[in-house]
């Protein structure tokens, strides 16, 4: 097995939007950080697969396909065996061109983002001629303490009560118990012959945002971590951060709702220190064959009342934050590849990576590796947010944010577990059960 890597400049010029780009966004009056696509191709003896993390906040329809399409050609892979991640930090765009028309307005400047597939393009098609063989992959794991807080606070009576956010001012919700979280950050490395790491992967289960709210493009947390450990005198290759499951889980327990800089110091260290220790005790093995499986099935929608949102959406008295989830679920609803839910599992050896669409609840993350507890699986969230929010069950009965910006109806847990199940203990198949 071969692998090449590639890092693309992503970041907007000064003026562009952080989020949407809505009236209500602000605009990037400078940057904290670069924004980076960073890239992975891999190649076996028969085929070739790219998987990139990018520092945005998420790409939504048109502009995921747009650059899984981009990527894909510029490789010669195929777009099914082409994986793009948001990380999902805050001070970065969110790019949604559908939902343009729902408010009258233009979003993320099109001639800027036709501009980043080209860099993508040319920068993935060169690494082509600069792979490396693959000598050894290692995985690692190591317990990140002080970070990850479920935000869900449950009352007595069983209903969300409160929502601890990822900066909370709120001494008492502060004090609850972390909750339901994945504690464990997971790192995947690739050696070259030479015996140095060729590159590396590292998962991590929260809402990454620590420091936004400054106007400044920031890649927050992560991208802090990831400049400590590519600057360290031991580091080689190229190193990207992905976030896990983690649509209801932020660092609000143990941030400073104020001190934002030293958030990001303080959370990117943590990070930082994690992956260290990871790529000091990875286990080797042996590369074989990678195995990519795509698991799709139809998506349970929940009922919608299209001429409602819309009636909203043209009620310019109605609050701003009601007109956008409106036409953010409208054209999620709307954008036809969005009737199946396509999952990928990746194996190589004994490590298993699952990416999800949407934002998945940390507890998807935490049922798939209890499937295979003695084995390495990380769960990779944000692989197209589509989907938006895609909480449990339990979750939705329980009311609060996430179920409102949603698309999935109750009937996703179960459907979702029993498409994904047999692929992860190798007795599916890539074709959904309904």
């Amino acid at each position: 097995m071969k692998l090449g890597t590639f890092t693309v400049d992503f970041t907007p010029p000064l003026g562009s939007p952080i989020f949407l780009g809505t009236p209500s966004d602000p605009r990037a009056e400078g940057v904290r950080d670069p924004l980076l696509l960073r890239g992975f191709v891999l190649q076996d003896s028969s085929r070739r697969y790219l998987i990139a993390s990018l520092d945005y906040c998420g790409l939504m329809n048109s502009a995921q396909d747009e650059l899984l399409t981009c990527l894909g050609k510029a490789t010669d892979t195929p777009k099914d065996q082409v994986l793009v991640h948001c990380v999902h930090q805050h001070d970065a765009p969110l790019i949604d061109f559908e939902i343009e028309p729902y408010l009258g307005i233009k979003t993320f400047p099109h001639d800027c983002w036709m501009g980043f597939l080209k860099k993508a393009a040319e920068s993935a098609r060169k690494c082509l001629g600069k792979m490396k063989e693959i000598s050894a992959i290692g995985h690692s794991e190591t317990r990140i303490c002080g970070y990850a807080s479920n935000r869900r606070i449950i009352g007595e009576d069983g209903m969300l009560s409160a929502m601890r956010w990822s900066r909370c001012g709120d001494a008492k919700l502060r004090s609850l118990p972390t909750g339901i979280i994945d504690p464990i950050l997971r790192s995947l490395a690739f050696k070259g012959s030479s015996g140095r790491i060729l590159g590396s992967m590292s998962f991590y289960a929260t809402h990454p945002q620590v420091s936004n709210g400054r106007k400044l493009y920031s890649a927050d947390a992560p991208g802090e971590a990831l400049r400590i450990v590519s600057s360290g005198s031991a580091a080689s290759g190229l190193h990207a951060f992905f976030t896990g499951a983690g649509g209801n889980v932020t660092a609000g327990k143990y941030s400073s709702p104020e001190k934002l800089e030293e958030n990001l110091s303080h959370f990117g260290k943590l990070l930082a220190d994690g992956i260290k220790r990871n790529l000091s005790s990875l286990e080797w093995e042996k590369p074989g064959c990678l195995d990519w499986k795509i698991i799709s099935f139809r998506f349970p929608r929940k009922k919608i009342d299209v001429k409602a949102l819309q009636a909203l959406l043209d009620d310019s008295s109605a609050p701003n934050p009601q007109r956008l989830v409106s036409a953010v679920i409208l054209s999620a609803y709307k954008y036809k590849p969005n009737r199946n839910y396509r999952a990928t599992l990746i194996k190589t050896g004994g490590c298993r990576l699952l990416f999800l669409p949407g934002e998945p609840f940390v507890e998807y993350q935490l049922w798939a590796q209890s499937l295979v507890p003695d084995e390495f699986l990380a769960v990779i969230g944000n692989c197209g947010n589509n989907f938006v929010y895609l909480p449990t069950k339990q979750a939705i009965a329980q009311g609060g944010y996430e179920p409102g910006f949603s698309c999935c109806s109750k009937a996703f847990e179960a459907r979702f577990k029993k498409n994904i199940a047999p692929a992860i203990n190798d007795t599916g198949t890539q074709n959904g059960q309904p």
